[in-house]
């Protein structure tokens, strides 16, 4: 039962990886065009995401508390910005 939910973790961590790193792509493409800081910052989340699960996928780490903390934080700039 534990391989399976090793497995099942592994396999969500990648995909998260995969998915965070489209998304910062995307907000990158959004933010060259725009130049809002807003998007600058959505951009940096999502490249923190994609960093935390290729950090999670290669050490096995589950105390990457402060990649959490620096996603909050850039989503919060994000959404307090005018």
């Amino acid at each position: 039962m534990g391989d399976k939910i090793n497995e099942l973790l592994m396999f969500s961590v990648v995909v998260i990886a995969g998915l965070s790193f489209l998304l910062f792509v995307i907000s990158m493409i959004s933010y060259s065009r725009l130049r809002e800081l807003k998007l600058l910052f959505i951009s940096l989340s999502f490249l923190v995401f994609f960093i935390k699960a290729i950090l999670f996928i290669f050490m096995n780490s589950k105390n990457l508390i402060i990649m959490d903390l620096l996603i909050i934080a850039f989503l919060y700039i994000a959404a307090a910005k005018k």
